[in-house]
């Protein structure tokens, strides 16, 4: 009647007749008694417990100082020392033997009652195993649950990171925590140079200081063979990795480790990897687990790089990759507020390069970017990495130096001019009839002007 109906897709006339099954037809209840509180027995009783079909009315050991009596008691079972004196209650269908006691099952199975059965031996063995093997289950659905609600929570902290290297530390502590790891590292690919660059390291156990360093992608290198493989890369014992230099990995006491490619949308963004400070076996579920992790983190790193390239170059020089005239402005502006409020000095150099438009007419514009370029390099060169560079238009250029007073400036600015009146810059045997010139303008704030 029911497959009938569910047969018509009527779910309402299904449930009715659902209930009223149950109602005509109870489970019956088997009553059962356990002997044998060890590590088996409990996990038995623990079953039996939780079997709406079964009530577990007691159980027996020898000994009363073990887990599994005390769960007896704290569960109100009937509990004894003595399994005889389960054997003469009239109230138990079905007794389990799980002592593994050849005395025990020998008087089990002399022992006769009507409508009692006994489970023992092979019988008893076979459950436990069943038990195991459910518990084994139960708990790799848990694993594989918790696994992917932290998956889910990586996505969404990922999805509120605002910069790729923070994005790409939490996916490097990500695959740490997944595999158990106690250092990881992520690098980033430049296509166009064919090189990697570490963008985010973290190491646990502090064994080892990944520094930031930019390294070649060589064909037939470990590199070249993680970016070329669309699954995750295993060296489970350094030691024993003859197939590719591992002389870097090894100094830094890194004994095996698991890598995979970041790649979105056919584009390689970079490697994740993670590293063990001893050989290891990695499973195929925790290879799964950081290509999954890849996988998804690729996007999101992809998108923040993306738009902080587009914000680079709404700010930056096309020509000498300095700040442009726009940027320099704003951060001016947000240097003199800052030292305004705190009662700091803040010191401003204008650079201008003598005789730029008659270079440029003799030897053509092409030549003059050469030169502006490079003076930016030695500019940049001879700064703090908190001072900001930028071109202010044309041939010209300014310094912005905080916290630094006039006095304080005339240093790394005076090596600037030495550099730039040293270094041999092309055709200017005929420039002028001397060398490159350039004039430097400085001020500080607020000795010598006011907001």
């Amino acid at each position: 009647h029911i497959q009938k109906n569910l047969a018509f897709g009527c779910k309402a006339r299904y449930e009715l007749a659902r209930k009223k099954m149950t109602r005509e037809h109870k489970t019956e209840l088997f009553k059962v008694a356990l002997i044998g509180m060890g590590e088996g027995g409990l996990a038995l009783a623990k079953m039996f417990l939780e079997d709406p079909e079964i009530k577990l009315i007691g159980v027996s050991n020898r000994r009363q100082d073990v887990p599994g009596i005390s769960w007896a008691i704290e569960k109100g079972l009937v509990v004894t020392s003595d399994y005889k004196t389960l054997l003469e209650r009239k109230d138990i269908d079905i007794v389990v033997d799980a002592t593994g006691n050849p005395e025990v099952e020998a008087y089990l199975t002399d022992f006769k009652r009507d409508g009692l059965e006994i489970v023992k031996g092979t019988s008893a063995k076979m459950m436990w195993r069943i038990i195991e093997d459910k518990e084994a289950r139960e708990q790799e659905v848990y694993e594989a649950l918790s696994e992917q609600k932290y998956l889910y929570d990586v996505g969404l902290t990922l999805g509120s990171a605002d910069k790729s290297d923070h994005a790409l530390k939490l996916i490097v502590r990500a695959a740490m925590d997944l595999l158990d790891m106690p250092s990881g590292s992520a690098a980033l690919f430049d296509e166009e140079k064919g090189l990697m660059r570490t963008a985010a390291s973290i190491d646990l156990d502090d064994k080892i200081r990944i520094m930031s360093r930019t390294w070649e992608v060589r064909v037939g290198g470990l590199t070249g063979h993680i970016l070329s493989n669309s699954k995750p890369t295993v060296i489970e014992n350094i030691d024993e990795e003859q197939r590719f230099n591992t002389s870097q990995i090894k100094n830094q006491g890194i004994k095996s480790l698991i890598a995979v490619t970041l790649r979105s949308e056919g584009k390689i963004i970079g490697i994740l990897f993670a590293d063990d400070y001893k050989p290891r076996q990695f499973t195929s579920r925790e290879r799964g687990l950081i290509g999954l992790l890849g996988t998804m983190a690729a996007s999101a790193v992809q998108k923040l790089i993306m738009l902080e390239q587009a914000e680079e170059m709404a700010i930056t020089d096309e020509l000498t990759k300095l700040f442009n005239h726009r940027y320099f402005l704003r951060a001016f502006s947000s240097e003199l507020k800052r030292a305004e409020r705190f009662k700091e000095e803040v010191s401003i150099c204008l650079v201008d390069v003598d005789h730029f438009k008659k270079f440029n007419d003799t030897h053509g514009h092409q030549k003059g970017n050469e030169i502006l370029v490079k003076l930016a390099e030695l500019m940049k060169e001879n700064v703090r990495e908190t001072d900001i560079v930028a071109r202010y238009g044309g041939e010209e250029f300014v310094i912005i130096l905080p916290k630094t007073s006039k006095t304080g400036s005339v240093d790394p600015l005076e090596r600037f001019r030495w550099d730039v009146d040293q270094y041999p810059f092309p055709c200017l045997d005929t420039h002028a009839g001397r060398q490159l010139s350039i004039r430097l303008v400085l001020s500080c704030f607020p000795v010598d002007c006011s907001r």
